[in-house]
């Protein structure tokens, strides 16, 4: 669980005056248990921690999460002293008044038994932890209000309200409050903030989002959605990074020699995509990237995935061709991040007249005419094979018009055996030249984030990675 996004969002909250209370709500299966002990766990090593589970058993969740034997209040409770010190009783002292003069129920019906530690011994044993642990702003987590309120047949606005009071306001202690209502609007209003979660199913894809509603005293920027998995039963949330490029030269290790009937695909996390879940193609794929709807969320990704392969592939000293309506941009990051002996390999197409080496100059005619085997072979004279050509829609529909596709098609089958067609294609023209894909990849926006498929009900959330010299990576998060 890293310390950006959502996990840093929180950090903030706690760090300063206004954060001191949060309520994580959700209906059954959202996780709401899984997030707060991941959280807890992020934190013990900073402050004490302790939580108190109206569960008949913690063992199941104790598989994964080891320490939590060592912070459940149930097994603390036999190492504290039984003595309260520092800490605010007044709330408790007032509830243990109504609970005798029969003002509130209690779980226990024995009217002989006047005595807080035996009415609600985990509530009780609470209050001796922040005590023991006073000064120190120690986090408590509350799971949940409503099953510790049927426990002791207690209000659990009560409850609450005794436990915010004394322990929150009036002894710094933080605690995270489970909610298993997906709606409380009292309890969320005394709480300093609020965290929903949820999930759904949209075409065929689990969507898991963890919404922040309120954070006292904390900016949440214009979306504070979330996209999470809970893979290998861990609470992960996938934060969303802008893509950056480095704007200086990055030491990069050149790549081995590679088969030659194999077009290597190592860039980002594509083996998870690839229907053998290998990072090659055969030699002659066409490799499709499919751009769902008009998202710039997409579009940074979608030329990530294709910047990378271009940069692994002139690393190799094989050969590119890129047509794509990018190519500027890719140029530009290209050039000031590899050295001049790589870039001869990357030769780019444009609709103009100017004279370079490593651009081949579009007469708009056609595509055919425009891209000539023996056009193909001078630029690419300098590189080795298999080599990589990138075709995007939108080029093709500005450069040539929109009846483009059986020249393209045409254009395939005769550079296909010296390597790999790459196109990026919009909604538009997808359906028109779908057959012709080998590998498809899908790419959407969801709350904010790119969601990747190249199988049906097989989804993946990608979010940038950066390596030491600031590359970025996209990793393929699957939300489980």
């Amino acid at each position: 669980m890293n310390k950006e996004g959502l996990v840093g969002l929180l950090d903030q909250f706690f760090d300063q005056s206004y954060g001191r209370s949060l309520i994580i709500k959700g209906k059954p299966g959202a996780g709401k248990t899984t997030f707060a002990l991941e959280y807890m766990e992020s934190v013990m090593d900073k402050v004490p921690v302790c939580y108190l589970s109206a569960r008949f058993s913690d063992e199941s969740l104790q598989q994964t999460y080891p320490w939590l034997k060592d912070v459940s209040i149930r097994n603390l409770s036999t190492s504290l002293k039984g003595e309260i010190a520092n800490v605010s009783r007044e709330s408790l002292q007032k509830l243990e008044r109504m609970i005798e003069e029969g003002k509130v129920s209690s779980g226990i019906d024995n009217g002989l038994i006047l005595n807080i530690t035996d009415l609600l011994p985990e509530v009780r044993a609470l209050y001796e932890f922040v005590d023991s642990n006073y000064g120190s702003e120690p986090l408590i987590v509350i799971d949940s209000i409503e099953a510790l309120s049927e426990k002791y047949d207690i209000n659990y606005l009560l409850l609450f309200s005794m436990i915010h009071a004394d322990l929150v306001e009036k002894s710094g202690a933080r605690l995270i409050c489970i909610l298993e209502a997906k709606e409380n609007q009292k309890l969320e209003y005394f709480s300093d903030g609020v965290v929903s979660m949820d999930y759904s199913i949209e075409e065929d894809f689990l969507v898991r989002r963890t919404i922040v509603e309120k954070l006292r005293g904390v900016s949440l920027g214009s979306t504070p959605v979330f996209l999470y998995t809970l893979k290998g039963g861990r609470f992960f949330s996938l934060d969303q990074r802008q893509i950056i490029y480095p704007e200086k030269k990055v030491k990069i290790d050149k790549k081995g020699k590679r088969e030659q009937f194999e077009v290597p695909l190592e860039s980002d996390d594509l083996q998870k995509l690839t229907k053998t879940g290998t990072n090659t193609v055969p030699l002659g794929s066409v490799i499709m990237l499919h751009r769902k709807g008009n998202s710039n969320v997409v579009n940074d990704v979608v030329n990530l995935v294709k910047n990378n392969l271009i940069k692994d592939a002139i690393l190799d000293g094989r050969g590119v061709i890129d047509a794509t309506s990018s190519s500027y941009e890719t140029s530009r990051i290209l050039v000031n991040s590899m050295d001049s002996e790589t870039m001869k390999h990357y030769i780019t197409a444009e609709k103009s007249k100017r004279a370079n080496s490593f651009v081949i100059n579009l007469e708009g005619k056609g595509i055919v005419e425009d891209f000539p085997n023996d056009v193909i072979d001078f630029f690419m004279s300098a590189s080795s094979r298999p080599d990589l050509y990138f075709f995007s829609t939108d080029f093709l529909m500005f450069t040539y018009g929109p009846d483009f596709f059986g020249d393209l098609v045409n254009l395939i089958n005769s550079i296909r055996p010296t390597g790999a067609i790459v196109i990026i294609a919009d909604d538009e023209y997808y359906e028109k030249i779908s057959h012709y894909s080998n590998f498809t990849m899908h790419f959407k926006e969801v709350s904010g984030y790119a969601v990747v498929n190249s199988a049906p009900k097989v989804f993946y959330v990608a979010t940038p990675e950066f390596t030491n010299d600031g590359w970025p990576s996209l990793v393929m998060h699957e939300i489980v």
